[in-house]
């Protein structure tokens, strides 16, 4: 029995100790805010109570009218609009020089902008040219179709093996990788890329007469003729191809040859 007496009796314990500490720090705290009162007979007089920092103190908020303010509905007479002396107003601008309010802007006026936009570059953006334009599809007919016509009329009898060969003479444009930019819609090739130059036309005219190379020569001779179509195409609408053009300077070295004088 005793040990079933004592278990109790250490458990409260473990619980009356912390309770008692507590209750005199509570004591302790709550004494320390109480400032005890005598009596006025004795000569003692109150401490004044010094403000503390842990409480709140409560300030009345300032009264405040909660009557909201009238609206004052200011009788503003209707427009007349089927009045007989309604007629739009007319704007009376000076004759002489223009005002701020009445400016107009002149011919020889300009508008100066922060950044001034960039003129284009080279000739491409000034004359564009078209996938499917007529000028393309003429080109790429003559270049791929027109040799077979060729072959039919110039080699009968071996017209499809012509026809080849003549296709093969699309090579020739692999000279084009030397040039920079690669493709320019605008440039005239002729006398401008190495195998287009007017030192290799007289080897192609050569090749006639081997009777094996005829039908490269054609076709080299035939794409040089497509090429020079091509050209002078894009002089019809560009002068300035035609001022850079290899052609031009070709035709003033002639008429300089000649004595002739050379226009620019």
């Amino acid at each position: 029995m005793a040990m079933f007496t004592m278990r109790p009796l250490r458990v409260f314990r473990y619980f009356l100790y912390p309770g008692i500490a507590a209750v005199l720090v509570l004591a302790g705290c709550r004494s320390a805010a109480i400032v005890p009162t005598f009596p006025a007979g004795a000569g003692y007089h109150h401490p004044p109570r010094s403000p503390r920092s842990d409480t709140a103190t409560a300030v009345t908020a300032p009264e405040h009218l909660t009557t909201p303010p009238r609206r004052i509905k200011a009788d503003v007479p209707p427009p007349v609009v089927d009045a007989p002396d309604h007629a739009p107003r007319e704007i009376n601008e000076p004759t002489g020089e223009p005002s701020g309010k009445y400016a107009h802007a002149a011919p020889g006026d300009t508008v100066r902008r922060a950044t001034q936009p960039m003129p284009p570059r080279g000739l491409r953006r000034q004359f564009p040219t078209k996938l499917f334009s007529a000028q393309t599809l003429v080109h790429y007919t003559l270049h791929f179709l027109f040799p077979a016509v060729l072959a039919l009329v110039f080699f009968p009898g071996m017209w499809p093996a012509a026809y080849l060969l003549m296709l093969a003479t699309m090579l020739m444009d692999v000279d084009h990788l030397l040039a920079k930019p690669l493709f320019d819609p605008l440039r005239c090739s002729i006398g401008y890329h190495p195998l287009h130059s007017f030192y290799a036309i007289p080897v192609y005219a050569l090749l006639l007469l081997l009777p094996a190379a005829q039908p490269v020569a054609v076709g080299l001779l035939f794409h040089l003729i497509t090429d020079t179509i091509d050209c002078f195409w894009n002089f019809s609408h560009c002068h300035e191809c035609y001022l850079r053009s290899r052609i031009h300077a070709l035709r003033n070295w002639v008429r300089k040859l000649l004595g002739r004088e050379v226009v620019e």
